[in-house]
């Protein structure tokens, strides 16, 4: 890559004119400006632990999913299961469901137990359990959703049926059961679409509003807004957002490209990738750059940090987004 020769042209600054520098060391990118400096590891390391248990309670009513599973405990009655009469009951499944699952069990491919929870809720006195199972892979086959009265003298759960597809879920405790409209709902997806699944506790009916094609990632942005890619059925690449209460989506970009989005944040950021080539599209100024590299990136506050290659950095621009100026420029030796 003959990258010295383009960072020259990227750099746009004024001469005489002080902005930021730009600089990369084991493993993290600085950014000093006047007298303030930021740090950037490269790659961004989680900063909390992912859930191993979530609990709901009444009074001494207690619901609980943990590594044993469901556990309900009133008063000093406890119990625990994997719900494992469930993965073949003809409540949720039809005779051919169960006779290819039976299968599968003989031959260990899946078992009867549950692997982990997609999400809960809480809806006043009862609560709502969304469990998964999984196969020998660690690739989910079926959820269902459970209930459980708090405020009753025995506390069971009680089998309530199947969303249309399945959730995004992977965590073994995640949190993809949402209450949408006073009602439990998940983003489903199947082979080549995908759809926003409902259950009404009232009417007791689930129902499924179909909403593209086939999903590749779904990134929440608030409790009823998300941004999503999927892949049309004549094979574009879609970016958009979605508002799930309202039932619309607007589409932010389209195109032959391999597509991500920089993160879930305002002004939403596509890279359209396509070979070593990368197009940054500010899809609310409209503005769009493209970089002769494969990139990847970081938003810093109200600027964008690139960098190429992707895993071990040789190059790195920082850029205003809204018109995709550079602003300062890194190059490794």
């Amino acid at each position: 890559m003959i990258i010295p020769a383009f960072l020259l042209s990227l750099h746009q600054h004024q001469p005489g004119v002080q902005g930021p520098t730009l600089q990369y060391y084991q493993g993290a990118f600085e950014i000093r400006e006047g007298s303030g400096t930021k740090k950037v590891v490269q790659p961004e390391t989680a900063s909390t632990k992912d859930p191993v248990f979530v609990a709901f309670r009444r009074n001494d009513a207690f619901a609980v999913w943990d590594k044993r599973g469901l556990t309900l405990r009133h008063g000093k009655v406890v119990s625990s299961s994997r719900l494992n009469d469930v993965a073949t009951s003809p409540k949720v499944f039809s005779r051919d469901e169960i006779l290819k699952t039976a299968t599968r069990i003989r031959k260990e491919e899946v078992t009867r137990d549950a692997a982990a929870l997609s999400g809960a809720r809480r809806l006043g006195k009862n609560v709502y359990f969304l469990v998964r199972w999984e196969d020998s892979d660690s690739k989910p086959w079926a959820e269902v959703l459970i209930e459980v009265d708090l405020n009753a003298a025995k506390l069971k759960p009680q089998l309530l049926g199947r969303f249309e597809g399945l959730s995004t879920a992977t965590k073994a405790v995640d949190d993809k059961l949402l209450i949408i409209q006073g009602k439990l709902a998940i983003v489903s997806r199947k082979a080549n679409s995908w759809a926003v699944s409902s259950y009404d506790p009232a009417s007791k009916a689930f129902e499924t509003v179909p909403v593209g094609g086939k999903l590749k990632s779904f990134q929440p942005m608030n409790l009823t807004q998300a941004l999503f890619i999927e892949t049309s059925s004549y094979g574009t690449s879609i970016a958009g957002r979605v508002d799930l209460e309202k039932g619309t989506r607007k589409i932010l970009y389209e195109g032959r490209e391999q597509i991500d989005l920089l993160d879930a944040s305002p002004p939403e950021i596509i890279l359209a990738s396509e070979g070593n080539r990368t197009k940054l599209v500010n899809s609310v100024s409209g503005a769009v750059r493209t970089i002769p590299f494969p990139l990847a990136g970081r938003r810093v506050g109200g600027e964008v940090l690139l960098w190429t290659p992707p895993t071990s950095p040789t190059a790195a621009w920082l850029m205003n987004p809204i018109s995709w100026q550079t602003l300062a420029t890194w190059r490794g030796h």
